[in-house]
């Protein structure tokens, strides 16, 4: 009886402990060092750059759809590589606003190149607050970034 009750006691600690190893190994309970500020700022212009004026110019020949996919298949690297940055302190507050215009910007893409004109102009909406957003959010931190890519 005693060596049933022991076994069935190291059920629970044993699987505390391949959860414990497995959160370990994923990364779990650390802090991701930050990108340099000059870097992070280097690549967060040329991506907003880009993004600013893809949808400008991407929804202007709604009819090319192949123009769509290659939007698309640009926004999803960027949305890729955005997610690898950390941001530095003083642009924490902006960086998920960054990562949902890349996101959003990457599905108003993929439904331009499939002609759903409807749900493309919603994922454009968001994208343009989340701008109006990042705008606000660079005046009250005072940080200074190229107009650009805002």
């Amino acid at each position: 009886m005693e060596r049933a009750r022991a076994a069935s006691d190291r059920g629970p600690r044993r699987w505390l402990t391949v959860c414990l190893l497995v959160a370990g190994l994923l990364g779990g309970g650390r802090t991701a060092t930050a990108t340099p500020l000059a870097t992070y700022l280097s690549q967060f212009v040329l991506m907003m750059d880009w993004v600013n004026r893809a949808i400008v110019y991407v929804p202007r020949h709604e009819a090319d759809t192949d123009l769509a996919d290659v939007a698309h298949a640009v926004a999803e690297t960027l949305v890729e590589k955005s997610q690898r940055l950390t941001p530095p302190d003083e642009l924490r507050d902006l960086h998920p606003h960054f990562l949902l215009v890349l996101e959003n910007a990457e599905r108003a893409f993929h439904y331009l190149s499939q002609s759903d004109d409807e749900k493309a102009d919603r994922h454009m909406a968001v994208v343009r607050d989340e701008i109006r957003i990042m705008r606000q959010i660079q005046r009250e931190i005072g940080i200074e970034i190229p107009e650009l890519a805002l």
